[in-house]
């Protein structure tokens, strides 16, 4: 049970991580690695001057014609190739016969490799710690390449 909940919730901040990739409305930090990198000063606070830049410069990224306005096209193209980022990199990761879809055992496999991989101390389970210092990049990249031999 705690094995398949572990699993769900990994895949679920996979889910969420990718969400929050593509939300584009600025957003006040939530974690001490994003805050950091707001706090230009390193006083422990942001104020106005160090968000307001990073946010104008996030959403500027998307005005692709240049006219200082990001256009709900503009939007769209950038959430659309977003969405197919993502769709090829789960059908990277999980789709192993490459069939263009995911079998619930394509999936266990997956899960499976992810939730040993996290399991460091190999003891059949998974502690918030060990989630926490779990690399799934990396994890990702070793899977992967495994998958293909």
């Amino acid at each position: 049970m705690k094995r398949a909940l572990f699993a769900v919730s990994a895949l679920a901040g996979m889910t969420l991580l990718g969400a929050e990739a593509l939300a584009l409305e600025p957003y006040l930090p939530r974690t001490p690695r994003v805050f950091e990198r707001i706090d230009a000063d390193g006083n422990g606070k942001i104020t106005l001057a160090e968000i307001k830049p990073k946010a104008e410069t996030g959403l500027m990224k998307l005005d692709t014609d240049g006219n200082g306005e990001v256009s709900g096209a503009e939007i769209d193209a950038y959430l659309q190739k977003a969405i197919e980022q993502r769709r090829a990199r789960l059908l990277a990761a999980m789709d192993t016969d490459k069939s263009g879809s995911i079998t619930k055992v394509e999936l266990d496999k997956f899960i499976d490799a992810m939730f040993n991989g996290a399991d460091a101390n190999g003891d059949g389970g998974v502690t918030l710690q060990e989630a926490r210092d779990f690399k799934v990049v990396q994890w990702r990249k070793r899977f992967l390449g495994q998958a293909a031999n």
